[in-house]
């Protein structure tokens, strides 16, 4: 097995003081199980399998006999079953003098990211006397967490995000000040282009929107639909981006500017609320981790959101404060939200997140501005990066 780590997974369920974990799927229905098992999503299961992990002693391997090979690499007991009688007899074996086991579910789905496994699959476990507690926790413990390889070289690539910007917002200024034609496009690909120099990967094209686009907050112009850029425009640009490698984490920043040599109150007024908003979830989780204190996901969005509440803005912050950042862009460790979802799992060290609050006026703009969050070992709260932006980028002073 290239990646499970028994030993780590067992240590973890004494801290959290849980039995066991049970990971359950059925035809890749719970994509968590098969990553935590570094099982390939390709693979072909056409049965319900049941991974049971104690906190100590050897964990079961409950699948289909006409399946069992796909599970030889995992350490542990095989116990092939055939019949529905005898795969629950095998549950009741292995589940006895267990009393609380972890699972891929969410109490009142709060956090759907985790909640996999079927409503019929936890009254089967449950029926067998046992408690189920959410495997939210226990995630992020295992998968969610840079290790210092990650993080000295996640330093390049956040760094080179914000150049990148940068270069952008010069790229701009070139074409205006000469009269050139340029459009949301061009600044996309060119970004694209400074990703391709400097081999670096991402997913999917950045954003790059203009006046009303930028109110949209995944907007994404094409080569065939896209917006020019003209003097006294508002822009915004959203990029992300990390090593080309597989374990390699991401670095994902989002700034606005103005084509013109100062910037009008209006959006000067908007980003400064959403820039306190930002420093104010920030500091929160700051906070907390100094005093030595927990602080959970949707608190620090809570705090956030209340800036721009209190402004008189709300309606118009209409995502999640941020989300988590690992080998996947939105990882699998605390996402930053009390609005889509009530995201109580902790913040944890060695993770690490985006902080991105926004205010999205239709028809006129909209202002974001993101960093990136990591937490050292020891607690330390840092962004990532060279800096976070103060003011709104005057383009063309």
């Amino acid at each position: 097995m290239k990646k499970f780590n028994l030993k780590k997974v067992q240590k973890i369920l004494s801290q959290l003081d849980f039995d066991a974990w049970l990971l359950y799927d059925f035809r890749g229905s719970n994509e968590l199980a098969l990553t935590m098992l570094d099982i390939p999503k390709k693979a072909h299961l056409t049965r319900r399998f049941y991974y049971l992990i104690p906190k100590q002693g050897e964990p079961k391997k409950i699948a289909n006999a006409i399946e069992t090979f796909h599970f030889d690499d995992l350490p542990g007991k095989l116990l092939p079953y055939a019949s529905y009688d005898s795969l629950s007899k095998n549950l009741k074996t292995s589940l006895e003098g267990i009393k609380k086991v972890a699972m891929e579910y969410s109490p009142m789905n709060a956090i759907p990211y985790i909640s996999r496994v079927d409503a019929g699959t936890i009254e089967q476990i449950r029926s067998l006397g046992v408690e189920i507690v959410s495997s939210a926790d226990l995630i992020s413990m295992y998968n969610a967490l840079w290790t210092k390889e990650q993080f000295q070289e996640n330093k390049p690539v956040a760094y080179a995000l914000n150049e990148i910007v940068y270069k952008s917002f010069d790229f701009i200024k070139k074409k205006i000040l000469k009269s050139q034609n340029i459009t949301e496009y061009d600044v996309q690909q060119f970004i694209m282009s400074e990703f391709k120099r400097r081999k670096l990967f991402t997913d999917d094209p950045p954003i790059v929107g203009v006046n009303e686009n930028s109110a949209n907050p995944h907007y994404t112009p094409t080569k065939q639909k896209n917006r020019k850029i003209k003097k006294d425009d508002f822009v915004l640009i959203d990029l992300w981006a990390k090593n080309n490698k597989e374990d390699s984490v991401w670095a994902d920043i989002t700034w606005v500017g103005f084509v013109g040599s100062s910037v009008p109150a209006k959006y000067s007024e908007i980003f400064d609320i959403v820039a306190e908003a930002r420093d104010t979830a920030f500091n929160l989780v700051d906070s907390r981790f100094k005093e030595g204190k927990e602080v959970r996901g949707y608190e620090a969005d809570a705090a956030s959101r209340k800036v721009i509440e209190d402004a008189g803005y709300g309606k118009y912050f209409i995502h999640r404060t941020g989300h988590s950042i690992t080998t996947d862009l939105h990882g699998s460790g605390a996402h930053i939200d009390n609005f889509e979802t009530k995201d109580e799992r902790l913040i944890l060290p060695s993770t690490s997140f985006s902080i991105e609050p926004g205010i999205y006026l239709p028809g006129k703009f909209g202002v974001r501005t993101e960093v990136d969050v990591f937490i050292t070992k020891a607690g330390k709260v840092m962004c990532t990066g060279k800096e976070k932006q103060k003011e709104v980028v005057a383009i063309l002073k």
